[in-house]
């Protein structure tokens, strides 16, 4: 039977037990079901129910698998614990390669662990890192649950101004239509009437469309200050990596792709004795809008490309 369908424990299945649910538990990630768990483990700590495995297992720990892949789930558990010590982020250091190593180093850790490779020596790594740097943990733990309630803010405010703007416009059109509705009912009256002035009612009706209008405009105006102050919050933070320094790009020769010098001179005609030929003789080059002039143009390039540029001394 499959062991994704029954309990390894109790050896109920999941055809007799539809409503049966596993847990896993981030110590060894072996699947129990629910009721074993709260048999085996409601009274305190104990061992893993699967044969050799001598995984001391809490009840508090267990919980519902998230990734039909073990592997995944155990990385992003494994990831979670490192990132929780290992937090700081871009804007903490003056160096982008300063960062670039402290995020290996955040890599190997998690490869470590992840894959059962000196876990002894890594756990210790963790310890003695999380000890040392308590305090800037907790700093950045604070900070980031700061940005975290920011970024809920900004998702809520950027929600509602998309409901907003929605609302006024179906608004806008319905009172639209009312105000046409009105607009002629005020110009049969006046027909009938004589009368050059338009109704009383129509007029402040008109004046009622417009401060609503306004008041709407306002409102929505108002969300998006208060989402361009979310937002500017969410970008503040250290001094971080000076801004000032370029991107780094991949090297690239001919002075940056930037040499426009021409070390040849275009001629209007030249000869090649099968593109020549091949051209003039066959319609369907020129039917297409074909011209050979364009080969010439390219083939010098290519050729004359590369000359005075000496990579060696631009990489220097």
């Amino acid at each position: 039977m499959d062991t994704e369908e029954y309990c390894p424990v109790c050896k109920t299945d999941k055809y007799l037990s539809p409503d049966m649910k596993f847990l896993i538990n981030p110590e060894c990630y072996h699947k129990i079901c629910e009721s074993c768990v709260d048999r085996f483990y409601s009274l305190g700590p104990s061992k893993c129910m699967y044969p050799n495995c001598n995984k001391i297992l809490r009840r508090n720990r267990f919980k519902t698998q998230v990734f039909d892949d073990l592997s995944i789930e155990k990385e992003c558990d494994v990831r979670s614990r490192v990132m929780k010590v290992f937090n700081k982020n871009e804007e903490d250091f003056s160096d982008l390669k300063d960062y670039n190593q402290y995020l290996e180093e955040i890599e190997d850790i998690v490869n470590n662990l992840v894959n059962n490779v000196d876990i002894e020596e890594t756990e210790k790594k963790l310890k003695d890192y999380e000890l040392l740097n308590q305090k800037e943990i907790l700093e950045n733990n604070t900070k980031q649950v700061e940005k975290d309630q920011i970024q809920a803010d900004l998702t809520k405010l950027e929600t509602q101004l998309k409901q907003e703007k929605r609302r006024h416009e179906k608004q806008t059109a319905e009172e639209d239509k009312l105000l046409k509705k009105a607009n002629e009912a005020a110009l049969i009256d006046q027909m009938q009437n004589e009368s050059a002035q338009p109704p009383q009612a129509v007029r402040m009706h008109n004046t009622n469309v417009l401060r609503k209008s306004s008041a709407r405009k306002k409102h929505i105006k108002e969300l998006e200050e208060q989402i361009h102050m979310h937002r500017r919050a969410l970008g503040a933070g250290g001094h971080g990596i000076e801004s000032s320094v370029p991107p780094q790009t991949p090297f690239t020769p001919f002075n940056g792709d930037k040499d426009r010098t021409k070390y040849y001179q275009f001629q209007d005609n030249y000869y090649d004795p099968i593109f020549n030929d091949m051209v003039s003789k066959d319609p369907t080059f020129t039917a297409s809008g074909y011209d050979i002039k364009k080969y010439f143009k390219r083939s010098l390039a290519e050729a004359f490309t590369g000359l005075n540029i000496f990579v060696s001394e631009e990489i220097s």
